[in-house]
């Protein structure tokens, strides 16, 4: 089956989020969960669990698992699972009642078409573009740094780091990328329209962390189990992109998503007013 285009899977948030009278941030996945009568089943799964969907045929109920918050996993990537749920459940009804579930793989971290549908259906859900450029202009009436933007997921749209880093890149509110990587490899990146008319618009998946770049030093000290600190820094432009039509430097921000490997990096003119 073909992927829905992104549009389409917005509009299916949106509809969601009028018909609860929901069009504000925060959202409360838990809380449309509650209304559709969807059955809420938290709990301490282990560490390779995120969440699952399935239809109990025999009481005609959904009943939707997710590993709580707590021990490294905060209450923000636990919103994400819960809404990228919420997106089989809108989007992949007829394969749930046909009694087919499986364990999702959340925030943006699976090449499965159907997952990255419920990925794009959370994030939309959670962080509509147009109220995600609101609460970003609210809170900073400037661009954001890192950090910054772990608050604004943190304390404003209690959303996880990725997809917030994600929204931001995709709201294009500055030039910057954003890079998803795993013990060292590049997973997905995703760059804003700027960025992309910058020639900074196409970073390689699958290829290593470049060895010159800011984040290949946190790479190193997690593979030899040293405290993996974010670090930041200047980076040039060549050290990520192929052929940027931009040659001044870019500022590198990179952080470590608890213990599991994977890193988020942050890519973003060094100074755009220059």
């Amino acid at each position: 089956m073909k992927k829905r285009p992104e549009p389409e899977i917005a509009a299916r948030a949106k509809q969601v989020l009028d018909a609860f009278d929901m069009w504000r941030v925060p959202v409360d996945p838990q809380a449309i969960a509650r209304e559709e009568e969807i059955e809420l089943a938290p709990g301490q799964f282990s560490a390779g669990f995120d969440g699952r969907i399935r239809y109990m045929a025999s009481v005609d109920t959904f009943v939707l698992a997710y590993r709580e918050a707590g021990y490294g996993r905060p209450e923000g990537r636990v919103h994400f699972t819960i809404a990228h749920e919420l997106g089989h459940y809108y989007l992949h009804q007829d394969y749930l009642l046909k009694g087919r579930c499986h364990s999702s793989v959340a925030d943006f971290r699976s090449n499965q078409w159907m997952e990255q549908e419920a990925d794009e259906f959370a994030a939309s859900l959670l962080m509509p573009l147009d109220l995600f450029r609101s609460a970003v202009k609210n809170y900073r009436q400037r661009v954001c740094i890192l950090s910054e933007l772990c608050e604004l997921a943190e304390k404003r749209l209690h959303t996880s780091i990725t997809s917030t880093a994600l929204r931001y890149c995709q709201a294009d509110i500055e030039a910057c990328s954003v890079v998803f990587s795993e013990n060292g490899k590049i997973k997905w990146a995703a760059h804003s329209e700027d960025m992309k008319r910058l020639g900074m618009g196409f970073i390689p998946f699958g290829t290593k962390i470049p060895a010159v770049a800011q984040t290949a030093k946190l790479v190193r000290a997690m593979a030899d189990g040293q405290e993996a600190d974010p670090v930041e820094g200047s980076t040039e432009p060549s050290v990520w992109y192929e052929r940027p039509f931009y040659h001044k430097l870019l500022w590198e921000e990179a952080m470590p998503l608890g213990s599991t490997g994977i890193v988020l990096t942050y890519l973003t003119l060094k100074d755009p007013q220059e």
